[in-house]
């Protein structure tokens, strides 16, 4: 068990040579792809004791009941019988790996499974890591901050825009671009018409089924959502070179970054704009219906 934590990153380490990396998080402390690793390494280790003190545990149980006679003999063999089961499993995984590892796999199959399962694990844990951060940002800056190391970092989109609705005007205006210069942006009327019209006019977050609102110069359109509002829309222009296209992991991204980013917004500006008021509880019992 001990040599599955390390190994569990080392897909994502292989792909970090090929990803940008101008990026700086000094302001906002560690950035996603070290908050997932971080996670990750935890997760694992975790894993790992957990395992330990089971194994520990039915070692004591099966020492334990093996002193008994009659039902409590028939349990601990059965304990005996489960242990050797567990630690078959176990070396035979340990070979697994190490015929993996070794390239002993006559090309593909193992060390290709390897990668496909390092690759699901980063992917969730990342999913995970980033749904904390945009639920914890506390301003635009770190909810925009998130979804640009996601889009550029884990999507491999290499331009991409952002706009922002201006629910007075019934416009998206731009506020961020990565890739090419924001002041080349001009404003979009809302609802839009073709691409526009079809991804403003779902109601809802983005999912894979979802048209792709692709326009000239821009790959896929991606609304922003908090609930039913519509908050803002991204625009992804083009992917990096190294990427070739989007894939399944891509779409349960760009989905969590079509509703989290959203909500982050709207949660952002209302906490910009409340009055500071402290908890108590009459007002949380009236909130409550108590």
């Amino acid at each position: 068990m001990g040599s599955f934590g390390p190994s569990s990153i080392s897909w994502f380490e292989r792909q970090c040579d090929t990803l940008p990396t101008s990026m700086s998080h000094d302001a906002a402390g560690p950035s996603l792809q070290a908050r997932t690793q971080a996670f990750l390494r935890e997760f694992f280790a975790k894993g790992e004791q957990l395992v330990r003190e089971l194994i520990a545990e039915n070692d004591r149980l099966r020492h334990a009941v093996s002193a008994g006679e009659g039902e409590a003999g028939a349990t601990a063999r059965t304990i005996e019988r489960l242990y050797r089961q567990v630690a078959e499993l176990e070396a035979e995984c340990a070979e697994l790996r190490r015929t993996a590892v070794g390239g002993r796999d006559s090309g593909t199959g193992f060390r290709n499974r390897l990668d496909d399962l390092e690759r699901e694990h980063y992917r969730l844990a990342a999913m995970y890591v980033a749904g904390s951060q945009f639920h914890i940002a506390t301003t635009v800056e770190d909810v925009l901050r998130t979804l640009t190391e996601i889009l550029l970092n884990f999507v491999g989109a290499g331009r991409f825009s952002v706009y922002v609705v201006d629910e007075e005007r019934q416009t998206l205006f731009p506020l961020l671009r990565e890739g090419a210069e924001l002041a080349e942006l001009d404003e979009l009327a809302l609802p839009g018409e073709g691409g526009l019209a079809e991804v403003t006019s779902r109601g809802g977050r983005w999912t894979a089924d979802a048209p792709s609102g692709a326009e000239p110069g821009v790959l896929l359109q991606l609304p922003l959502y908090a609930g039913t509002r519509l908050v803002g829309l991204v625009r992804v222009e083009r992917l990096l070179p190294q990427k070739a296209g989007l894939d399944d992991g891509d779409s349960g991204l760009l989905e969590l970054v079509s509703e989290h980013a959203g909500v982050g917004i709207e949660t952002a500006w209302i906490r910009a704009h409340a009055q500071d008021v402290p908890l108590s509880r009459g007002a949380l019992e009236r909130l409550v219906g108590t």
